[in-house]
Order: structure tokens, then C-alpha cells, then sequence
């Protein structure tokens, strides 16, 4: 044969392998085309019937002219994200991702807290929950004192996965087939691939095999990383925090948006452990409550008929950050055409410039609140200003001020009741000031938007201390040698202006709430955040030289006036006791104690019983009685948190249920002497007199 005939022989071989592989893979083509249509309709019947938001916005998404399924050698689909040059995958999608499960799992990432280390709790003898966090301490550190191997690799079981990017989902369904979760979270920034997936992966499989047994699949599909951790933080809030705190983290391809959401994760990983309350807080302020019913105290009821009459005012609120030094002769110019809140301490740096507030904002509900205020009272006394505060404060503060409105903090044991109080009684409900806390400062901005002020000021809401050092006005009685709070600041946020704030973790949730609730109402109001300070998302930022008023205000002291008739009244105290229920209260705490006393034998039946207890005490956030799941709740975070992230935290199995058992019956005795406390002390006021700076403006 000659050197032309073989490569004549040559070109026919590979012609004929050309046109064999194109045929075959015309037939992978017609093969997985059939089975991805099938797949894609099963799938959207069960976003139909689990996540019809979801459905609802795969219905209405516009695919581009050029999306294309590539099917691969396999057999399976690829895809070449928009903007991007290469696919997602190799030739074997599958292979791939199952490599890359076993490479995640066999040395996983996980986000946790390591409680272990001993943490000093303060002698108190007074606070049923203070005396268990001491005895809890205590059990916590003796794990911390052995040399325990921490896990390294997935467990079979594990509490919770946070899945970041879904690709073509591949690696959800390998993930499943080895391992199991209480709850799983998976994020996906970009729409277009999740849309993508739905022709790949049986998601019908996935969402019917995690509820047939029990777990909860939450999915935040086109979201950015922003809207992502305030989702997170939305179901941490409603299922408990326990279903976010211990997490088996996940990256399943690299990308700008996707690394974005997990920094936002563990830059805010913090909130989701704070702000539980605690049973003492929650019996406090149950009994504050009922005092303020007995003494007619004026209670918040706003109503959209009554808010059409303050949305044009303009309304100052004023907190105490060093940022107030620079605009009080601003107030001092415009202090009759707005309304103006003093929001805590900012009460004295104001009274000091010669500004007499149009209302005193105040939250802390302990006895200490009442003893600052009588130690630091201005000379004039109280009696000439009004006040605006919350059902838990402390009942004799109302009795210092000329007139005291009182709206429902919340979450709270108290604000529970006096919702399903003041329905019976008044058939509507007392307002609730969303996202109150943890400041008095949210808990001014909050009053502001629920009277329907929508020209809304903040002036000395500085979230943070400047890089300089500077943590209050220097007309604060902050000041003062005997009243300054020292404290730490780690986070850094960016500034209103031209320099950024260090933040502690409360100050940066109270910069996190004015984010929320402004980005809440960003529709129907105008935010503006005055100087420097921690920029808020959603304000607009404003130098104090630039702030221009209008003559909107006619009668100043007339506008005061009605705004207590309109929105302010008291209700009857007749039924007190028997919308309390306390025999609920028993029949509640004998079943958790009766739940926590199953035979436990292994890692996950602890868990499981764990989670049990959880659902019977959450059933209750929406039953006739919301009081008594908030009297529980904090305490059982508290515990529970710390539980179960001891529980999947080292190798050694056997020795973690030894220090389970003596954790969880802590846990166990505290609800049967909550149980024995709350018929003896539903009344007793507080008398913890030690000051919380830590909450102030």
C-alpha cells in the first residue's frame, strides 16, 4: 500500500469515527433531551406544591437567546454561565462532583462556635437562668479540659448543611446519598443556573426524600449576599438559631457572588448567637407588663387612618454618638419645625445644649433604668416631658414623666401577651415596634415609623465609634467618670461619610436592624442619616449644612397633643390572670421533661430529642398562649445551642453522651423549676439595680 493510499485509509477511519461519535452523541442528546423534560416537569410540580414563590419565578423567567444544556460524553449536562467562556464542568459532570463530595466531606469546613472554653458567669443567686449558665459553665469546662479529637469529617448525620451555589446540582444529590441534615440551606446568586438545573438533577427526588423525613430545605435562588444572610437570619429567628448555629459549609464552585455570600456569612455569624433573651428577662417583663395595665398606663395603637396625620412632618431622632456634637445647633435651629425623639442618654446632651425633646425614648426594663434616671435627673425633674417606651419598663419610670405611651418591645414574653390581652379585651391589638432593639436608639426609629412619620432624621445614630477614639457626645453623661462604659470594638463598618466606625457586636446588630427595617419601609418613607457614623443601607447620607426645613408644623405643642389622644389609651385589667394560664404553663414544661427523658443511646437520637423538645416549645409561638413559648425560648437557645454543637463537635461519641446527659439534665431541672417559679414570681418586678451600658444609645 502506498504512503497516499494509507492516509487516503487514515481519513476514511477517522470520517467514519466522526460520524460515529456525532451519532452517538445525537443519540445522548435525544436521550437526555426526554429525560430533562421529564425531569423539568416532575421538578416544577414540586416547587408548585412546596415553593410556589419559586415556581412562580421559574414560570416568569426569561431564558437568553443562547442558553444551552451542552450534554457531555456521559451523558450528562454542562453549561457555560453567562458572561463566562468555559463550562461549569469536565466531560463527566457526574465523576466529577461525586470527586469533589468525597474531597469536602472527608475534610470538611464547618461554622460553629467552640463553647468549651471556661467562661465566667457572674455570681447570681437571684436569676434562675444565671444560676444554670453557671452549672452549664461548669460542665463545659471539664470537655474543654480533655483532649477530645475534634471532628474533622462529615458525620453520617449532621445538624445542618449551608450549600453555597448550586451549579447544575450534581453535588446535592451525592451529598444526600451518603449523608443526612436537620435543615439545609443552599444559596444559588444566579437564576439562570438554577434554571438550568431543574432539566439536570430530580430536585422532586430531594425535596420529597428531606420532607418525608422530617427535614426542612430552605432555598435562596438569585439573591444577593445582603438578602441572603437576612434570610438566614429570618429562619434562625422563626425555627430557633439551633438550626443555623452548626453548619457543614459547602462552596460548590468559585465565583464572585458565591464568595461573597459566604464572607457574609461569617462576617454576621455572630448575630445569629445573640439575642435570645433569657427567662428571667421574659418573667420580668411579663410582670412589668401587668403593672403597666394596673397603674392606665396609655398604650400604642396605631392605626393607617391615624398615620396619614404625621406623614409630612419631619421627626429628629436623636441618639448620643459623637456625631450629635457637630449637628446640635442644627436641632437648635429647626427644634420647632420637627418632631424631636431623644433617645436615651441623648436626653441629658440635649437638656445641657438648652433643647427641651418633644419626647424621652426609653427601653431597659431593669430597676437600674429607674436609678440612673433619678441619679442623673436634670434639674427641672421629668415631670415637663413625655416619654415613649415599651411594655417591659420598669413600672415606676412611667410614674417620674407628665405622660408615658407605652408600645410592645418584641419579641418578647410580655409584648406576647399584652397582643392576645388587648385583643380580648379592646378587639385589636396594641402596636408592636418592629425591630426595636438591641439599642434605644432602633427602639426611637421604630416608634417613628409605626406613628407614620415619614420624613425620618438620624442624628447621633452613629452604630460605632470613629477610628479616633471617640465613643459619645461630649455632652454625655458618658462622660462622666462614674457612668463611662469601656468596651470593645472588633467589626468595621463603612462610613456615613469620611471615616469609618469599629462597632461592637451589639452595635453592629443595632446598625444591622436600621438596615433592615429601613430596606422594610424603603417603599413609602425617606431616611436620612445625618454626619458621620456607620453608613446605613437604604438612608441617604446628609452633612448637617445641608439639612433644609420647610414650615410644615403650625402648632407645635397642639401636634404633641394629638398625637397622644390619637394613637395613645389604656386597657382594662379585669382578666388579667386568666388569659396567663398557668395550668398550660405545667401541662408544657411536664411534656419537654417528659420528652427529655427518653431513652437516648446515640449521637443523633440526642438530636432528634433535642429537636423534639424545640418543636413543641416553638408550636406554642403561634398557639393561644405566644406568652408561654416566650417564657422557654431564650433559655432553652441558651442550652440547646451549646448542646447540640457539643454533641457533633469531637470524634469520642460515648464521652460527648456522658457530658450530653449532664448538660441536658441541667436543662431538664431548669424547666421544672421554671415551672415551680413562674406561679411564685408572675408579679415580682425587677430588682437587678446593676446598669446595662452596654444597651445605651
Amino acid at each position: 500500500m502506498t504512503n497516499q493510499q494509507e492516509q487516503l485509509q487514515s481519513l476514511l477511519v477517522e470520517t467514519e469515527k466522526s460520524i460515529q461519535d456525532h451519532q452517538e452523541q445525537k443519540l445522548r442528546e435525544l436521550k437526555f433531551a426526554d429525560e430533562a423534560n421529564y425531569r423539568f416537569s416532575k421538578n416544577i410540580q414540586a416547587f408548585d406544591k412546596y415553593y410556589p414563590d419559586i415556581a412562580k419565578s421559574i414560570a416568569e423567567y426569561q431564558i437568553r437567546d443562547d442558553f444551552c444544556i451542552h450534554v457531555t460524553k456521559s451523558g450528562h449536562g454542562n453549561f457555560i454561565p453567562d458572561g463566562e467562556h468555559v463550562p461549569l464542568y469536565s466531560d463527566n459532570p457526574l465523576s466529577q462532583t461525586i470527586q469533589q463530595v468525597k474531597k469536602y466531606t472527608k475534610k470538611a469546613t464547618f461554622g460553629r462556635t467552640d463553647y468549651t472554653g471556661t467562661q465566667e458567669w457572674e455570681s447570681d443567686d437571684s436569676r434562675l437562668h444565671m444560676q444554670y449558665m453557671q452549672r452549664l459553665s461548669t460542665v463545659l469546662s471539664k470537655v474543654g479540659a480533655n483532649k477530645f479529637t475534634p471532628i474533622s469529617s462529615l458525620p453520617k448525620h449532621y445538624p445542618t448543611a449551608l450549600i453555597f451555589g448550586v451549579g447544575l446540582g450534581y453535588h446535592i444529590q451525592a451529598l444526600l446519598e451518603e449523608h443526612s441534615f436537620d435543615y439545609m440551606f443552599i444559596c444559588e446568586p444566579d437564576l439562570e443556573l438554577f434554571f438550568a438545573s431543574l432539566y439536570c438533577i430530580d430536585w422532586f427526588k430531594i425535596i420529597e426524600v428531606l420532607d418525608k423525613k422530617g427535614a426542612c430545605l430552605f432555598l435562596s435562588i438569585g439573591v444577593d449576599y445582603d438578602e441572603f444572610f437576612d434570610e438566614i437570619y429570618r429562619i434562625a429567628n422563626e425555627l430557633g438559631s439551633f438550626s443555623a448555629i452548626n453548619s457543614f459549609c459547602y462552596q460548590h464552585y468559585p465565583s464572585q457572588k458565591v464568595n461573597e455570600l459566604i464572607k457574609s456569612f461569617f462576617d454576621n455569624y455572630y448575630q445569629l448567637q445573640q439575642g435570645y433573651g433569657f427567662y428571667n428577662d421574659a418573667i420580668t417583663g411579663l410582670a412589668h407588663v401587668i403593672k403597666n395595665i394596673e397603674k392606665k398606663a396609655d398604650f400604642l395603637f396605631s392605626s393607617p387612618e391615624e398615620m396619614k396625620m404625621l406623614a409630612d412632618i419631619p421627626v429628629f431622632v436623636v441618639g448620643n454618638g459623637p456625631s450629635l456634637d457637630n449637628a446640635i445647633e442644627l436641632i437648635k435651629a429647626y427644634k420647632n419645625k420637627a418632631i424631636i425623639f431623644a433617645a436615651g442618654t441623648a436626653l441629658q446632651s440635649l437638656l445641657k445644649a438648652g433643647i427641651v425633646p418633644d419626647f424621652h425614648v426609653l427601653v431597659e426594663r431593669t430597676k437600674a433604668t429607674y436609678d440612673i434616671l433619678k441619679l442623673v435627673e436634670p434639674e427641672q425633674g421629668y415631670q415637663d416631658l413625655n416619654l415613649l417606651t415599651v411594655d417591659v419598663m420598669y413600672p415606676d419610670v412611667l410614674d417620674l414623666y407628665k405622660w408615658s405611651g407605652v408600645g410592645l418591645k418584641g419579641p418578647e414574653a410580655a409584648t406576647a401577651f399584652m397582643s392576645l390581652y388587648s385583643y380580648i379585651m379592646c378587639g385589636k391589638q396594641v402596636s408592636e415596634l418592629p425591630a426595636s432593639g438591641p439599642f434605644v436608639s432602633n427602639t426611637a426609629f421604630s416608634y417613628a415609623l409605626t406613628l407614620g412619620f415619614k420624613q425620618i432624621y438620624l442624628i447621633g445614630v452613629d452604630n460605632g465609634y470613629t477610628l479616633n477614639g471617640k465613643t459619645h457626645s461630649n455632652l454625655s453623661i458618658y462622660n462622666d467618670t462614674e457612668l463611662k462604659a469601656l468596651e470593645g470594638a472588633s467589626i468595621r463598618f463603612d462610613g456615613n461619610f469620611d471615616n469609618d466606625v469599629m462597632a461592637t457586636p451589639l452595635m453592629a446588630m443595632s446598625k444591622n436592624s436600621f438596615d433592615r427595617l429601613i430596606s422594610a419601609f424603603a417603599k413609602n418613607i425617606s431616611v436620612f442619616n445625618v454626619g458621620e457614623g456607620a453608613k446605613l443601607r437604604g438612608a441617604v447620607p446628609i452633612r448637617e449644612g445641608d439639612l433644609l426645613l420647610g414650615e410644615v408644623i403650625k402648632d407645635k405643642a397642639e401636634l404633641i397633643e394629638s398625637i397622644k389622644s390619637h394613637f395613645f389609651a389604656p386597657v382594662d385589667d379585669s382578666q388579667i390572670k386568666e388569659v396567663l394560664n398557668f395550668d398550660e404553663f405545667d401541662e408544657l414544661c411536664d411534656y419537654i421533661y417528659n420528652i427529655g427523658i427518653r431513652e437516648i443511646n446515640s449521637r443523633d437520637a440526642a438530636n432528634a430529642n433535642l429537636i423534639a423538645q424545640q418543636r413543641v416549645i416553638f408550636a406554642y409561638k403561634k398557639s393561644k398562649t405566644p406568652h408561654l413559648f416566650q417564657l422557654l425560648k431564650g433559655t432553652m437557645h441558651y442550652f440547646h445551642c451549646v448542646i447540640v454543637s457539643l454533641l457533633y463537635q469531637f470524634e469520642e461519641e460515648q464521652e460527648m453522651l456522658v457530658f450530653f446527659n449532664e448538660a441536658h439534665k441541667l436543662w431538664l431541672e431548669f424547666v421544672l423549676a421554671a415551672k415551680a417559679d413562674f406561679r411564685k414570681n408572675w408579679k415580682s418586678k425587677c430588682d437587678w439595680t446593676k446598669p446595662e451600658y452596654q444597651k445605651k444609645a
